[in-house]
């Protein structure tokens, strides 16, 4: 089970679902992906910038989350099943959200699992490995800073 996590002033504000399809089974499992997503999310909390998303594997096992990738907080970073002004404007308790049964299959490519996270396509197109490297980390930079402004003006 794949999940895309989103973290703002240091802070997890959600978990979200990564695959388009619906699992009634994982609405039973909410409590130990919340669990398991706060308890990755604590041993990487120092991550350099305060605003982040990252992705994580829950095995079936569910005996811990592993930590897949790590993308900039921006509206170039897919929200997945949220909107990024949901995610914005998130205050409370850490919402987890699930693919609903009358919506299986919304967007995004079947079996992406399988694939590179549609981010680091764009970010690569064509670029040598240093070269992307560097943009890379440019975008994470942006993408903190865009969002680093917008905690000032609340």
């Amino acid at each position: 089970m794949e999940f895309r996590c989103f973290v703002r002033d240091r802070r997890l504000l959600c978990i979200s679902q990564r695959g388009t399809h619906y699992y009634d089974f994982l609405h039973d499992l909410k409590d130990d992906i919340l669990k398991l997503g706060m308890q990755l999310f604590e041993q990487i909390k120092d991550f350099e910038s305060d605003n982040w998303v990252f992705d994580m594997y829950i095995p079936r096992t569910r005996i811990r989350a592993h930590l897949i990738d790590i993308n900039p907080f921006a509206p170039r970073t897919d929200p997945a099943l949220y909107s990024w002004e949901e995610v914005l404007g998130m205050r409370g308790e850490v919402d987890v959200r699930f693919v609903k049964q009358d919506h299986s299959g919304i967007s995004g490519i079947e079996f992406s699992a399988q694939r590179v996270p549609i981010e680091v396509v764009r970010a690569s197109q064509g670029r040598g490995v240093v070269e992307f490297a560097v943009e890379w980390e440019e975008m994470l930079r942006q993408g903190v800073q865009d969002h680093g402004h917008d905690s000032d003006e609340e």
